[in-house]
């Protein structure tokens, strides 16, 4: 099992979702670890993009602050190499999934500042699918994480395969000293028998594999992203480990649970696609 991120990609605007998903990136990162930082500076086809420049920066001033970022990540981090790109071509989306599988990524950190919460088909990059078509996890920031760590981890456990999910917490645990809330769900099809043998088994392999502190609860609602939402609030919680829709949706509009986080909000959600 892979235990650390080895390539991270980080699609930039050269603004604070910059800054704060640079951080993360850092936050997580080992020696060795690659980081690309990817910039998309024009209309796309389908729509405004998310990530532009204005008129005024022109494409010798955006390489001149690729390269300052990459000189700075490469100072911070220790035996971390970045890598920049620049991109003109298609949908903001397709683009930055075209990137990841081409330099074989296996973390994607999106910052993102505003949304369309109430009109989510106006977000033209969105985590649940970017981590089903790519297969790579997603890991979506806020301005508010900026200066905070990661220290408390929730983790969902459902009827899904749960492998990839004690995947991201090695993964996250390699760098971070952190507390895992395991979560079962009340109003569910799966047996109480099932919830039982998962839950043992990952309190009992966070505790021995890990050495990491851990609590478990079982929640009540219909709306998992909702009450989870709710119960990341009540423990303080930094970061959601989630698999994509069936964990994230928020009531008919399918409202990415990151959506509904305001941007003050030090909440990180990661995404990631159930092992098959």
């Amino acid at each position: 099992m892979q235990d650390c991120f080895k390539t991270i990609l980080i699609p930039v605007d050269l603004t604070l979702n910059t800054e704060v998903a640079v951080k993360k990136s850092l936050e997580l990162a080992t020696a060795g670890t690659q980081i690309h930082l990817l910039h998309i500076y024009n209309y796309a086809l389908n729509g405004l993009p998310i990530f532009y420049h204005k008129p005024a920066n022109t494409i010798e001033t955006v390489r001149m602050q690729l390269e300052q970022w990459r000189t700075a990540i490469e100072d911070a981090g220790e035996g971390v190499k970045v890598f920049t790109w620049l991109d003109r071509k298609g949908v903001i989306q397709q683009c930055i999934e075209s990137k990841a599988r081409e330099v074989k990524a296996d973390l994607i950190i999106l910052g993102k500042h505003s949304h369309h919460s109430y009109f989510p088909l106006l977000n033209k990059v969105l985590p649940n699918k970017m981590a089903k078509s790519t297969g790579v996890p997603v890991l979506t920031v806020k301005p508010g994480a900026l200066h905070s760590r990661i220290k408390t981890v929730i983790v969902p456990i459902t009827s899904n395969a749960a492998r990839n999910k004690m995947q991201m917490i090695q993964m996250i645990a390699k760098k971070c000293s952190v507390k895992v809330h395991l979560i079962a769900y009340a109003d569910t099809d799966a047996s109480p028998d099932f919830y039982a043998s998962v839950l043992i088994q990952m309190y009992q392999w966070l505790k021995a594999s890990l050495h990491c502190q851990v609590e478990y609860a079982v929640l009540n609602g219909k709306n998992k992203a909702k009450i989870l939402l709710e119960y990341a609030e009540k423990v303080n919680a930094d970061v959601l480990l989630v698999h994509p829709e069936v964990e994230t949706r928020m009531g008919w509009w399918n409202r990415h649970i990151s959506d509904m986080l305001p941007a003050a909000s030090k909440v990180q959600v990661l995404a990631v696609q159930p092992a098959a």
